[in-house]
């Protein structure tokens, strides 16, 4: 008596075992992915990147979270926040301020996302001193999957 509720626990067991094992490879895909060059060393969330080429990989925009590859290895970024809004060119928005540069958005044109990034708050009295934020636009290839 006592082997049949042992059968089945192990039957739910292995069906449950069997889920799992197929949603790990189907959770790894790659949603988006893409490419662009740094003409120089930027800032991007908390991870400072020297000039260079660049891949990244976003496996959902559920939570854009992007996984990086360049010169320095590969660094996961978080986004801040995604909008959903057209977008007529894929491309990384850079802020410079004096003598830093900082990513402060990634536009993917073909999916019609905006996703925005944090940049280091600098004081006021540094900041009046660097003089005006100026944008620089770095054009991005973007596959979608």
């Amino acid at each position: 008596m006592k082997s049949l509720p042992i059968r089945t626990l192990l039957i739910v067991a292995f069906a449950l075992s069997a889920v799992f094992a197929n949603a790990v490879p189907a959770s790894a895909q790659v949603a988006y992915q893409g490419s662009f060059t740094l003409p120089h060393p930027v800032r991007w969330q908390n991870a400072m990147l020297p000039a260079g080429n660049y891949t990244f990989e976003i496996r959902s925009l559920a939570s854009p979270r992007l996984v990086l590859r360049g010169p320095n290895g590969a660094q996961f970024i978080n986004a801040v926040i995604a909008d959903q809004k057209p977008v007529d060119q894929s491309m990384l928005v850079v802020e410079n301020y004096g003598t830093e540069s900082c990513i402060t958005e990634l536009r993917l044109a073909p999916i019609g996302r905006s996703i925005r990034y944090s940049v280091p708050k600098t004081p006021k009295d540094i900041e009046l001193a660097q003089g005006p934020v100026t944008r620089e636009k770095i054009t991005v290839a973007v596959n979608v999957k």
